[in-house]
C-alpha cells in the first residue's frame, strides 16, 4: 500500500496536460470516501444522539463545535499553506519541508488547544464539557500529526489514500460509539472516541506511507519563518471562519435553551459530513491552482469557473432533496425527539451552495498569495454571522439559527468573490450555465409536491434534477471527460 500511496514528482503531476483530470478524479475519491463515510456517520450519529437525547447531545457538538476552531488554525490552516509550499518545491526539498511542518504542529496545536480548554472553563461549561474538551483534543493533536505528512500525498494528487483515512476515521468513531451505548455510557467517555481515532489514523498513516511515514521534526529557523509568513494569515482566515461557522451554536449554547442548542446542534452535525466535501475538493484542487496560478493566469480562471460549476450543481442538488428528505433523516438519526430538527436542517442546508463556492474561491486566493486578503473577508464575515444571531436566534430558536447561518454564508462567499475578482478578473460562472441549472431544478421541484412519501420524493427530485441538467448540458464536459468517455457521464458534441 505504501507503494500504492507513495509520493512521485508533484512537478510532473501538477504540470502535467492531465492535471486537471487528476484533480476531478481526486475529488471524486475524497467525495467518494466521504459519500462512505456519510453512510457510517449517520449510524455514529444516531446511535450518539438516540443515547445521549437532546440537551447531551447539543453539548457533544458544542465542545466538538468549540474544537474545530483549533484544528482550523493548527491543523486545517498550517496545512493550507503547505501543502501550496510543497507544490512549488523542487522534489528534492520537500522531505526536509515536512520535517518542518510537522515541527511547527508540535508547538502550534497544543497551545491552541489549551487556549480552547480555558475558554470552555471561563465560559462556565460544567465539568464533563471541559473534561471532553481536553480528551477530544487530545485525539485532534494526533490527528494533526498525521495530516502534517499526509500532506505527500496530496501535492502528488493521490487522493485514494486520503480517501481511505477519511473513511477510517468514521468507521473507528462509529465503533467506538457502539461500544459506549453497549456500556450504557455517559456523555464524557464519547470525546475519548476521537483519542481512538486519532492512534488509527496515525497507524494508518505509516501504513500508507511506509515506516519512515513521520520524520524526526526539524525546527530549520529560515523554514519556521517562511511556515509562519505564509501560512499565520491562512491560519487567522481559516480560523475567523470555523469561529464564524461555529459561533451560532457558542451563541445558543449561552443565550437558548438546551432544547433549541440541540435541534441547532442535530442539524449541525447532519450538515458537517456535506461541509467536508467541498472542503475536500478545495484541498484537493489547491496544488493544481497553485501551479496555475503561477506559469497560466488564463488556465487559472478556466479552474476556478469549471470548479464553481461543480459547486453550483452539488449545492442546489442538496438543496432540493433536503427539502422532503429533512425531517424523515432526522427522524431516522435521532428518533422522534429530533424530527423538530428537520425545520432547521432545511433551513441551514441552503448555506452548501454559498459554503462550495467559498471554499474554491478561498483555495484560490491562497493559490495566488493572496492569502491575507482572507482575514479581511473573515471579520466582516465574522460581525455578520454574530448580528445575524443576535437578532434572530432569541426570535426564532434553533430555526433563527439556521437561518442567521445562511445569510452569513451568502455575506461570506460575496465577500471573498469580491477581493478573488481583484486579483484574478472575473472567474463567476456563466449566466447560461445558471440558466441551465434553473431549469433542470424547476423540472425537478415538480416531484417535491407529489403526494408521495418524503424520502421517495426526495430521491425522484435528485434524479430528475441530474437527469434534466445531462440533457440540457449542465454537467460541464471536463467532468464527463474525467470520469471516462465511455462512463454514465458521457455525450457526444458539445454543449
Amino acid at each position: 500500500m505504501a507503494i500504492l500511496f507513495g509520493v512521485a514528482s508533484a512537478d510532473d503531476v501538477l504540470s502535467s496536460a492531465g492535471a486537471g483530470g487528476s484533480v476531478i478524479r481526486g475529488s471524486v475519491w475524497r467525495a467518494g470516501g466521504n459519500n462512505a463515510g456519510i453512510v457510517v456517520g449517520v449510524v455514529a450519529a444516531a446511535l450518539l444522539l438516540r443515547h445521549l437525547g437532546v440537551a447531551e447531545s447539543g453539548r457533544y457538538v458544542t465542545v466538538l463545535s468549540l474544537l474545530a476552531i483549533p484544528v482550523a488554525i493548527a491543523d486545517t490552516g498550517l496545512n493550507v499553506s503547505a501543502s501550496r509550499e510543497l507544490a512549488l518545491r523542487a522534489p528534492g526539498e520537500r522531505e526536509a519541508l515536512v520535517a518542518n511542518i510537522l515541527g511547527q504542529r508540535l508547538w502550534i496545536m497544543p497551545i491552541a488547544l489549551v487556549g480552547v480548554t480555558l475558554f470552555a472553563v471561563l465560559a462556565g461549561y460544567r465539568a464533563s464539557m471541559v473534561a471532553g474538551t481536553v480528551l477530544a483534543g487530545g485525539g485532534l493533536f494526533l490527528v494533526a500529526l498525521a495530516n502534517a505528512v499526509l500532506l505527500r500525498l496530496t501535492v502528488t494528487l493521490r487522493n485514494a489514500g486520503l480517501a481511505f483515512v477519511d473513511f477510517l476515521r468514521q468507521v473507528v468513531t462509529l465503533a467506538g460509539f457502539a461500544l459506549l451505548v453497549w456500556l450504557g455510557a455517559h456523555l464524557t467517555p464519547f470525546f475519548a472516541v476521537q483519542i481512538v481515532v486519532g492512534l488509527a489514523v496515525v497507524a494508518a498513516t505509516r501504513l500508507l506511507l511506509g515506516s519512515h511515514a513521520f520524520p524526526l521534526p526539524r525546527f530549520d529557523r529560515d523554514e519556521q519563518r517562511l511556515l509562519m509568513t505564509t501560512a499565520l494569515p491562512v491560519a487567522i482566515a481559516l480560523g475567523l471562519g470555523q469561529v464564524y461557522f461555529r459561533l451560532v451554536i457558542v451563541l445558543m449554547s449561552l443565550i437558548s435553551s438546551p432544547h433549541q442548542t440541540g435541534y441547532f446542534g442535530a442539524s449541525l452535525r447532519a450538515m458537517e459530513t456535506l461541509i467536508n466535501i467541498p472542503i475536500l475538493i478545495a484541498g484537493v484542487a489547491l496544488p493544481l491552482l497553485a501551479a496555475a496560478g503561477r506559469d497560466d493566469l488564463a488556465r487559472l480562471r478556466y479552474a476556478i469557473k469549471g470548479l464553481g460549476e461543480g459547486a453550483v450543481i452539488a449545492g442546489v442538488l442538496v438543496a432540493l432533496v433536503t427539502v422532503r428528505a429533512a425531517e424523515p433523516v432526522m427522524a431516522i438519526i435521532g428518533g422522534a425527539a429530533f424530527r423538530p430538527a428537520g425545520a432547521v436542517l432545511r433551513i441551514q442546508v441552503c448555506a452548501l451552495l454559498f459554503i462550495a463556492l467559498y471554499q474554491i474561491w478561498t483555495a484560490s486566493l491562497i493559490a495566488v498569495g493572496r492569502q491575507r486578503q482572507l482575514i479581511l473577508t473573515n471579520v466582516l464575515g465574522l460581525v455578520g454571522v454574530a448580528v445575524f444571531a443576535v437578532v434572530l436566534v432569541p426570535l426564532f430558536g434553533a430555526e433563527g439559527g439556521a437561518a442567521a447561518s445562511v445569510l452569513s454564508d451568502a455575506v461570506l462567499a460575496s465577500l471573498i468573490y469580491w477581493r478573488l475578482q481583484a486579483a484574478t478578473g472575473r472567474v463567476m460562472v456563466s449566466i447560461g450555465f445558471l440558466g441551465r441549472v434553473a431549469v433542470a431544478a424547476a423540472v425537478a421541484s415538480a416531484a417535491l409536491v407529489l403526494p408521495a412519501p418524503d424520502l421517495v420524493a426526495a430521491a425522484l427530485a435528485g434524479a430528475l434534477f441530474l437527469g434534466v441538467g445531462h440533457l440540457i448540458g449542465m454537467v460541464p464536459d471536463e467532468l464527463r471527460d474525467a470520469l471516462g468517455p465511455g462512463g454514465p457521464l458521457a455525450r457526444k458534441g458539445g454543449r
